[in-house]
């Protein structure tokens, strides 16, 4: 799918796609008016898929009022008025190795992405990855020099991410996983680094949290699933 842009993005005009070039979708920042479809909409897309029941949701709900949080790389996509995907960027340090002479030795700013999320009766159809592509250009055309997210390689490589081991970026135990990927943002932004990602502690939280938040939302069934062994196993396998 090719979008098909009609007007530019910028602080108040919203950035409209065409969609399978016959259904209109607009891309633009999120407002307080839409945080409780937001975090909705991100249960529904999360629920069951990595865990029995998700905290996604409470992530994004805790995000906003978090230090890392960067409001103007957090966008929304609607479909008549119906909010139906989101993302959410928080600040990360690259932390370089002190083996490494030739790197200065303060912390790397980056960024990191996610959640990032599509309805799932729209899922399936190239939607997320033209939100993943339009705040990727968002934050390149603002000067940032990289993205290191965690997930799925086979869902993020059409973007370019390729493995930390690439640019020897690591976990801060030291270990290159599959699951960890790096996109730089400008030339030459990575070169002579070696060292380790450091993420926002916003991701620091307990199920308690989140069982509590859970609670203003429609019930929804638990259930064990096989793409939640799946993801499990893929959190594990290095880049060897």
């Amino acid at each position: 799918m090719s979008p098909l842009p009609v007007t530019r993005a910028n602080a108040t005009c919203p950035q409209i796609y065409f969609w399978n070039k016959t259904i209109p979708i607009t891309i633009r920042r999120e407002t307080e008016q839409d945080y409780f479809a937001a975090e909705n909409c991100c249960r529904n897309a999360f629920w069951n898929v990595y865990m029995q029941g998700c905290y996604e949701h409470f992530l994004v709900h805790a995000m906003r009022n978090h230090k890392d949080f960067i409001p103007d790389l957090s966008f929304i996509c609607e479909y008549n008025k119906e909010l139906i995907g989101g993302i959410y960027f928080t600040r990360s340090q690259l932390i370089p190795s002190s083996d490494n002479p030739l790197q200065n030795k303060a912390p790397l700013p980056v960024l990191t992405f996610g959640p990032v999320f599509i309805e799932p009766k729209f899922q399936g159809q190239g939607l997320g990855k033209e939100l993943m592509h339009f705040a990727i250009e968002r934050a390149k055309d603002a000067g940032h020099k990289a993205i290191v997210i965690l997930g799925y390689p086979r869902h993020y490589k059409g973007l370019g991410f390729c493995g930390g081991k690439k640019y020897h970026i690591s976990m801060p135990d030291g270990k290159f996983y599959q699951s960890l990927l790096v996109l730089p943002l400008q030339e030459h932004a990575l070169d002579n680094f070696s060292g380790h990602i450091q993420f926002s502690d916003v991701f620091d939280f307990t199920q308690e949290y989140v069982e509590i938040f859970d609670k203003q939302f429609p019930p929804k069934e638990k259930l064990i699933l096989p793409s939640q062994q799946e993801f499990e196993k893929a959190c594990t396998l290095l880049d060897e």
